[in-house]
């Protein structure tokens, strides 16, 4: 077997020498390049061969990627997990229940006019009855929360009026705001 030898052209540090084998048909087996010796065989590249779109997977894919986003909020390693961790709410009944949704709305609040605290947010039958609560309040379902902040009273019903978070909104004289999930409406 007759061997002859090759110089690459290009630039003196990329220069390489490569032995290739003078057998017809054959792929060049003995190439060497900068004096290291290969012993897997150089492979012609293969034209590109698309594959068919699995809309299986892409919509699995999708999906995860969703879930992923929607999630993306509920594990904050942040001690606040909201948007402005230096607005401050303040809460004297349970918060572990009320949604996501209203916490960042009270958060909004607390960034735009100053501190914010809840008063009210889940409600059993009874303290509902004694409270003077709707029969089907929002409250009952911790999905509302009765609020107070120092702030002008037409300028934060007008923020919560056009709040995408806020259903339900009310404002009580000596400057007490109910917000809840429920459908958009005043009372």
């Amino acid at each position: 077997m007759e061997h002859r030898t090759q110089k690459h052209s290009g630039t003196d540090a990329l220069n390489a020498t490569f032995s290739v084998p003078d057998i017809p048909g054959s792929h060049a087996a003995g190439q060497t390049r900068f004096g290291r010796r290969f012993s897997r065989p150089v492979q012609p590249r293969k034209p590109f061969d698309p594959q068919p779109i699995n809309l299986q997977r892409m919509a699995l894919v999708l999906a995860i990627m969703l879930l992923a986003f929607a999630l993306a909020g509920c594990g904050s390693t942040r001690k606040s997990g909201v948007p402005y961790p230096h607005a401050q709410v303040t809460y004297s009944d349970t918060k572990w229940c009320l949604p996501r949704r209203l916490k960042n709305v009270l958060q909004d609040v607390a960034h735009q006019f100053g501190p914010v605290s809840v008063t009210s947010t889940k409600r059993w039958w009874l303290e509902n009855l004694l409270k003077g609560g709707a029969r089907k309040s929002w409250h009952r379902k911790c999905k509302a929360a009765d609020f107070g902040v120092r702030a002008n009273p037409e300028a934060v019903v007008r923020f919560l009026k056009s709040h995408p978070g806020v259903g339900g909104y009310k404002y009580y004289r000596g400057g007490h705001y109910h917000i809840d999930v429920g459908p958009r409406r005043t009372w």
